[in-house]
Formats: C-alpha cells, structure tokens, sequence
C-alpha cells in the first residue's frame, strides 16, 4: 500500500475499512484538506480496525499494556475536498516482536488513491517500560482472526 522507511512488511494481513465525509474545518484556504488531518483519517482506520478486531485502545489496555505511537508516515498522493467521502483500508501485517505496523490507503468515492501512509506502535508496561516480545493476547488474537488472514 505505500513505501516504508524501514522496508516493505509483507505477508498475510488483516484489514478493516471505514468512511469518513471531510468537514469543513478540515479544508485549508487552497479548498484541499490539509495535510495534517491525514492523521486524523489514519486514526479512525486503526479505531475501526480495533472494533472489527477486538485490538482497540481499550482492548490494549484492558490486557496491561499501552501502545504508544512511535513512527508514522504519509504519502500525499491527490487533493481531498470539503464533502468528498473518504474510504480508509487499514491493514496488519502482524509483526515478529512487540510492535504493531499498520498500513493506509484513503481513497477518494471512485477508489481513487489520494493518500497511503503507514505507522509503528510499540508496546509498553502500563507504566512505559518497553516490553520485547510481543503480548500473548495478540497471539490470541491472530489465532481467533486466522481464518480472516488475506494473502498478499
């Protein structure tokens, strides 16, 4: 979906869609969404993402971790509007150690690509100490979506 600083992740991977309809204090003076809120549409595909899956911030927390943003990166691609809906593909790609690498594509209402980005969690103790090896309760939770996997 897009290119990474730290190389491609490639494998099996869930994904979860969402749609977001661009507001009006999204747009900048050149009429285009600002380039910040990006973020902001990234955030409500991971927030879909968690729903769909069970591995919401809530979800995290409840198991004694928190998983703080670490990286993140966009890929600007083609202006969005004031009133364009948006779909926003979120995918993991599950990684080795205890990290979550997320995947983005926001597209415009004819599948257009206008933006592909990606980001890394890492996650921690409730009280920030980085844990190395990833949590049992993601392994639960690839093992209960297995069947979901989708094959690059």
């Amino acid at each position: 979906m897009t290119r990474r600083r730290n190389g491609p992740r490639s494998g099996p991977f869930l994904e979860a869609e969402t749609t977001v309809r661009v507001r009006f204090q999204e747009v900048d003076s050149l009429r285009m969404v600002w380039h910040g809120h990006y973020l902001t549409y990234f955030e409500e595909g991971r927030t879909a993402f968690g729903r769909r899956y069970s591995f919401g911030y809530e979800d995290i927390l409840a198991a004694g971790f928190i998983a703080p943003l670490v990286h993140i990166e966009v890929d600007y691609l083609k202006p969005a509007r004031y009133g364009d809906v948006l779909t926003v593909r979120t995918r993991l790609v599950p990684a080795e150690g205890a990290r979550i690498d997320f995947t983005y594509l926001v597209a415009g209402a004819a599948g257009e690509p206008l933006a592909a980005g990606s980001s890394v969690q890492l996650f921690t103790e409730l009280d920030g100490t980085l844990v190395l090896t990833r949590p049992a309760f993601v392994d639960r939770i690839l093992f209960r979506h297995a069947k979901e996997m989708i094959e690059p």
